[in-house]
C-alpha cells in the first residue's frame, strides 16, 4: 500500500503547485479563512516537496499556503517595481504563469495558512497555472528574509521615514527589473552629534535585462537623490548578477523599500477581507 507522502507526490504536489479554484474554495470554508472572488485569489503551495511528500504525517502534518490577490489594476502597476523581486519585505509582486501568458498576484507574508496535509490526497494540482523556477526562488526567498534579514540603526529608518514625507509624492518607481537592491551604510549604529550616513546603493539587475541597466540606474537615482535630501551622502550602482560575487553582496543589506512607498498608499498591504 502507498505511503501518504508517495500519494501526494503521485498527484503531482511540489513546492510551488497552484490549487485549482473549487479546492481553493473548500479549504478555505475548511480552515474559515477569508478570501476576496476566488476569481481574484491565489493559492500557492510554499511547503517544501519534501516535506509536502514526506511519508510519516505525525512528523509533518501540515502543508502551507500562500494567498495572492490579482494585481493587475493600474494602481498595483504601478506599486510593481518596488515589489518585484522579494525587495520589499511586507509585499511581493510576482507573475504566474496561465498557459502562454501571465497574471500577475500580489502577496502578503501573513497570509499563508497551514492545512492538514491529507488535503492533498484526493486533488490535484492545476496544471493550467504554475509560477516559473526562477519565481519560486523568488518568493522562498522573500519568505525566509522575513525572518534572517538585518536590521538598520533607528535614526538612518527614521531618517529614510523623513525622507519620505519631504516628497508627497514620489512619481518615479524603482524598476521592476531590479532583482534585489542592497545597501552599505556607514557608520552602521545611530548618529552621534555631527555625524550624517554615507550610503552605497548597488542595484542588481539580471543577465537577461541587460538591455535594462540604463533605465535602472535612473530609477536608482532617483531614489538617491530622495535620500540625499535628509542630508545623507548616497553613491548609486548598477550591475549584473554576474558582475557581482557571492562575497560582495554578503557585504550589504537588503535596503528597506517600505520607507520609500508613496505617500499616498498605506505602508503595509491591508490583509484580504
Amino acid at each position: 500500500m502507498s505511503t501518504i507522502g508517495a500519494r501526494i507526490a503521485a498527484n503531482g504536489w511540489l513546492q510551488g503547485s497552484v490549487l485549482r479554484d473549487d479546492d481553493l474554495r473548500s479549504l478555505s470554508e475548511r480552515y474559515s479563512f477569508k478570501m476576496h472572488r476566488v476569481a481574484d485569489v491565489i493559492g500557492l503551495v510554499v511547503s517544501q516537496s519534501c516535506d509536502l511528500t514526506y511519508d510519516w504525517l505525525e512528523g509533518e502534518p501540515c502543508a502551507e499556503l500562500l494567498l495572492g490577490l490579482k494585481a493587475e489594476t493600474e494602481d498595483a502597476i504601478k506599486k510593481r517595481g518596488n515589489c518585484t523581486g522579494g525587495k520589499h519585505p511586507r509585499c511581493l509582486h510576482m507573475p504566474i504563469q496561465y498557459g502562454g501568458s501571465e497574471v500577475w498576484f500580489e502577496f502578503v507574508p501573513w497570509n499563508r495558512f497551514a492545512v492538514d496535509r491529507t488535503a492533498f490526497l484526493d486533488i490535484t494540482p492545476d496544471h493550467e497555472r504554475n509560477c516559473f523556477s526562477v519565481d519560486l526562488d523568488v518568493v522562498t526567498n522573500w519568505l525566509a528574509q522575513r525572518y534572517i534579514r538585518a536590521a538598520f540603526p533607528d535614526d538612518f529608518n527614521d531618517l529614510l521615514e523623513a525622507a519620505r514625507k519631504k516628497q508627497k509624492k514620489l512619481h518615479e518607481r524603482l524598476s521592476p527589473d531590479v532583482s534585489g537592491l542592497y545597501a552599505q551604510i556607514s557608520p552602521d549604529r545611530d548618529l552621534r552629534t555631527g555625524e550624517r550616513y554615507s550610503v552605497n546603493l548597488l542595484a542588481l539587475v539580471p543577465d537577461s535585462h541587460e538591455t535594462q541597466r540604463v533605465s535602472v540606474h535612473e530609477t536608482v537615482e532617483k531614489l538617491a537623490a530622495l535620500m540625499r535630501l535628509v542630508d545623507m551622502e548616497v553613491l548609486s550602482a548598477v550591475a549584473l548578477e554576474s558582475e557581482i560575487s557571492y562575497a560582495t553582496v554578503r557585504s550589504y543589506r537588503r535596503f528597506p523599500l517600505e520607507h520609500l512607498s508613496l505617500r499616498s498608499d498605506p505602508l503595509d498591504p491591508m490583509p484580504f477581507v
